[in-house]
């Protein structure tokens, strides 16, 4: 298969992602994808969006720029469709890096996907450590020391895997900056100059955000699974790290990452205790945002034109304060009313 039939391929497979993505993010289902209908475009069928004929045409706008993108902007979300094929993966990102190199997202983008086992080994990935360019341009970030202590422990450097646990703890916060990505697909989406009202668009779009890869903690929650075997001084520094995750990350999914780190790594019961409330806690202000979320996915699925306008304005608002301050942040922002 050709490299643009393998990414057309991936851009179909996803066109189902941008409407199943609007009901199974509500449910928590993270990026799972379901076959597509036969009757997509029939919003008589139970369960199948009124959009769907519309975000079908969007995703076939998307699959056509995808093959002859120049801008920073469509070469990350290329990138992101490309997430089956990493070498091309990382072409998409080391372009939009090149192109807007002050963008945090497109430097942690392209320093996550050079983590990935590639043979052989891709000279964008090789030129420069990607992941130690990311965490000495984000300086007060503690992302990027939790990536760069999983790659230490994958390597048997232990006392470097402390350290830079001990580094991320001492971060006053930690951010992939996927909640920027929700903005960057709101924005490509609404500008398409394609036949599909705004409702259409808002559906593709958040479908596509929500899809997101959540993996980037992944070696950390791993390294700090809270073996008994494991080192002493290795479940202090992942309890501190842990904890300080659960409570400065800008996503709900790093904050409980957090907190079960802190869990299984706890010094004694009570600490124990004080991470599995802090979980608890967090489960229920991410239920409520769900909330919040689903009423706008019902008026955008509305036969009445003011309610999906309403919807609309809901999700551009919050996909903006979402850019600006984080997924958590946002959500209590707006709680406060």
């Amino acid at each position: 298969m050709t490299r643009a039939a393998t990414r057309m391929s991936t851009l179909r497979r996803a066109g189902c992602g941008a409407v199943c993505a609007v009901s199974l993010a509500a449910a928590g289902t993270g990026g799972a994808q379901a076959p597509a209908s036969n009757h997509a475009a029939d919003p008589g069928v139970p369960g199948v969006s009124r959009s769907a004929a519309d975000v079908a045409r969007i995703d076939e706008t998307l699959r056509m720029r995808g093959l002859v993108v120049d801008d920073p902007r469509g070469h990350w979300v290329a990138g992101h469709f490309d997430a089956t094929d990493p070498a091309d993966q990382v072409r998409h990102y080391a372009a939009a890096r090149v192109a807007a190199p002050s963008e945090a997202l497109y430097q942690a983008s392209l320093a996550v996907a050079c983590q990935q086992p590639v043979q052989p080994t891709l000279p964008e990935c090789d030129s420069v450590d990607r992941l130690a360019d990311w965490a000495t341009r984000d300086a007060d970030n503690g992302t990027p020391m939790l990536l760069l202590a999983a790659k230490a422990a994958r390597r048997g450097n232990g006392e470097f895997a402390i350290a830079y646990l001990e580094q991320a703890a001492a971060r006053p916060r930690f951010d992939d900056y996927s909640s920027r990505g929700w903005l960057v697909f709101w924005d490509y989406v609404m500008a398409l100059q394609v036949q599909a009202e705004p409702a259409a668009k808002a559906e593709a779009a958040i479908g596509y955000a929500a899809e997101q890869p959540r993996a980037a903690l992944s070696g950390f929650a791993g390294m700090c699974g809270g073996a008994a075997e494991a080192a002493t001084a290795r479940r202090a520094a992942c309890a501190r790290a842990g904890a300080a995750l659960a409570e400065r990350g800008a996503t709900f999914a790093a904050r409980e990452t957090g907190a079960v780190v802190a869990e299984r790594n706890a010094e004694n019961p009570a600490a124990a205790e004080r991470a599995r409330a802090s979980r608890t806690a967090l489960d229920a202000e991410r239920a409520r945002c769900a909330a919040d979320e689903q009423q706008w996915r019902v008026d955008g699925q509305s036969a009445d034109a003011a309610a999906r306008a309403r919807g609309v304005a809901a999700w551009d608002r919050n996909v903006h304060a979402r850019a600006a301050m984080g997924e958590v942040a946002a959500c209590r922002q707006r709680a406060k009313g």
